[in-house]
């Protein structure tokens, strides 16, 4: 709300159109009865608010051979909103509503530093659908400012583990051969070890998992290091 003093030679139409308003609107803001107003007298000036855009409206013509599946990968949403913003069949020529997807997620990350190591496990989302490989990368850093010795006792440098529950789904060194050899590597200070591996939601039997919460662990297989576990989860649905 602002209040205007009335100028000599003001009308209420002047005062109307410099705000914006109408000026039916001052009069019932101010309890005029007519359109007669005169110098120094203040007037209070409502701000009529407009109401905010719609957000733009998708909508999707299907065409033959389309599902409901494909579309809904197409737009990033979920065929389960699809299908509450659409109930009822789909043909070719149908006009979808494309709902809203939902704000993208910040995928997930935890750290782990020992005296000289920093450990860091994410992936590349947080909620995946089903049968969508799951990206994993673990990266190992020595934050020391002088060299450390790695030993490790076969040709192994990494693992990665998914659980849920407590139980081991798979295991990325599941049916892998390693050399025997045990080796010492030197890592030079700020040196980094990235590796990137994908797990396509299937058990150690190779058999799709269910939808759910699965909690993915990774770990450098050196003897110095072989303790320190960091934790991600991601959820299939």
């Amino acid at each position: 709300m602002a209040i205007y003093v009335v100028q000599p030679g003001d009308t209420l139409w002047d005062i109307a159109r410099r705000f914006g308003v109408t000026v039916e609107e001052i009069m019932r803001a101010n309890n005029l009865t007519n359109t007669e107003i005169i110098p120094g007298q203040e007037l209070q000036i409502i701000a009529v608010v407009e109401p905010a855009p719609s957000a733009p409206r998708t909508v999707h013509v299907v065409r033959p051979g389309e599902t409901l599946f494909s579309i809904a990968r197409r737009y990033g949403i979920s065929v389960v909103d699809l299908i509450e913003a659409n109930p009822g069949l789909i043909y070719p020529g149908l006009e979808l509503r494309i709902p809203t997807a939902p704000p993208a997620e910040a995928p997930p990350e935890e750290t782990r530093e020992t005296e000289c190591f920093r450990l860091t496990l994410s992936t590349d989302r947080t909620t995946y659908r089903p049968g969508q490989p799951v990206t994993m990368k673990f990266t190992k850093t020595n934050i020391c400012p002088r060299s450390q010795t790695l030993t490790y006792p076969t040709g192994q440098r990494y693992e990665f583990e998914v659980r849920q529950d407590n139980r081991l789904i798979w295991r990325w060194s599941e049916g892998r051969t390693f050399t025997q050899a045990v080796r010492r590597l030197r890592v030079r200070p700020r040196e980094t070890m990235v590796y990137t591996e994908s797990w396509p939601q299937v058990d150690t039997n190779g058999r799709q998992v269910e939808p759910g919460r699965y909690r993915i662990v990774a770990w450098n297989t050196a003897r110095e290091l072989r303790d320190e576990v960091v934790t991600v989860y991601v959820e299939i649905r």
